[in-house]
Parts: structure tokens; C-alpha cells; sequence
């Protein structure tokens, strides 16, 4: 989905910048503000929805969201055996970003649901679950290897960014559905873009 620019977490980090003066300790003793104030708390449903903290990266934070999001795609499914695929003949899918995938599709709903409920915002800019669903399905059908992660990337900010036809109608939806649906179905439509690149480019190498 495409992000607003960041705002700064100013509601959640202002009573851990400062302590009252009231409250200072005595001048022959210092103590640290770290140990006089409380730090400020956050939420599963807040690490989730931004990302593991991606979505608070400045200026285009979906593009944090989906960069990390490839990475991690990237590193993770290169440890699995047979690099998380299943073959079927000559075709390959990656049961990994299947799996992972939808995870994020439905965890991502009930997470940033929940934070745009407690920010009073439709659609936070910080937000970026959405591009975990949306990257790792548009993973589905590729080798992970530097040439398939580019191109699902570079197909799946595509679909993101244009939203063609009913990837746009989806942002319609209420709470969490119309958050992270469109950027899911921008993955799904960016996936056999990517495989095609994968293949053709692998054809003219060993060709």
C-alpha cells in the first residue's frame, strides 16, 4: 500500500524525554533519566504492524517494509532444505513465502486493525505488515536468489504504487482488511511477473 510519509512517535516517546523538575533528585546526587523514568512501553501489535520497527525508517517507509521484507526472504529461505521449495516437474513453488505469506496476511489484519484503532488513523504511514504480506507472496513462485528477490521486488513496488483495477478497490475494505488486501494481491499479481524475469534471464545466462 502507499505509505504517507512518517510522522514521529511523539505520543508514545514524550514522557520518557523528559521528567519534571519537580521530581529531581537532589544536587548532590545525580541520577540517570533512564533510571527515573519509566521507558516507554509498546505492543506485539505495534512491532508487527511496523515492521519489526521498518515502518518508523524516514521518507518511504512502505520501501523500508518491502526492502526488509525481501531480505528477509532472502536469508531465511536459503536455510531450508531445497531452499524452501517444492518442485513440481520444472516448476518450482516456494512453500516458504506460501507460508510465511499468509502469516503475515492474517496477523497483519487483527495488528495494524488495532493500531490504527488506538492512533485514530485509517491507514498509519508507519504501517508496514502489508508489505511483509504482499513481498513474500510475490516470492512464491521464485528461486531465492539475488536475480528473483530484485525482480519480485521491483514488480511487487509496481502493483503497490499503481494499483491497477481491484488492487486499488480493496483499500475500500474496513479496519485491517483494507490495509493489508490490496498490497496481498499486489504480491500474488507481481509473483509469475517475477518468475518470468527469473527464468528468461537464467535462459540468456546459460543458454
Amino acid at each position: 500500500m502507499a505509505k504517507k510519509k512518517s510522522k514521529p512517535r511523539a505520543t508514545r516517546t514524550a514522557d520518557f524525554a523528559r521528567a519534571p523538575e519537580a521530581a529531581a533528585p537532589a544536587a548532590t546526587t545525580y541520577v540517570s533519566p533512564l533510571r527515573s523514568v519509566k521507558p516507554p512501553l509498546t505492543t506485539w501489535y505495534e512491532i508487527i504492524s511496523t515492521g519489526f520497527y521498518s515502518g518508523y525508517l524516514p521518507k518511504a517507509p512502505g520501501t523500508w517494509g518491502s526492502l526488509f521484507a525481501a531480505l528477509a526472504f532472502f536469508l531465511s529461505a536459503r536455510l531450508l532444505p531445497s531452499e524452501g521449495l517444492f518442485h513440481l516437474g520444472k516448476f518450482s513453488v516456494s512453500w516458504w513465502a506460501a507460508l510465511t505469506g499468509i502469516v503475515f496476511t492474517f496477523a497483519g489484519i487483527a495488528a495494524s486493525e488495532k493500531l490504527a484503532d488506538e492512533w485514530h488513523e485509517k491507514d498509519p504511514g508507519e504501517v508496514v505488515v502489508d508489505e511483509f504480506a504482499g513481498m513474500f507472496l510475490a516470492c512464491l513462485l521464485i528461486r531465492p536468489n539475488a536475480i528473483g528477490v530484485a525482480a519480485a521486488f521491483v514488480f511487487f513496488r509496481l502493483f503497490d504504487i499503481w494499483k491497477p483495477g481491484p488492487i486499488h478497490s480493496l483499500q475500500d475494505l474496513p479496519g485491517g482488511r483494507g490495509i493489508v488486501l490490496d498490497d496481498v494481491l499486489a504480491g500474488l499479481a507481481a509473483a509469475p511477473l517475477a518468475w518470468g524475469l527469473q527464468l528468461g534471464i537464467g535462459n540468456i545466462f546459460h543458454g
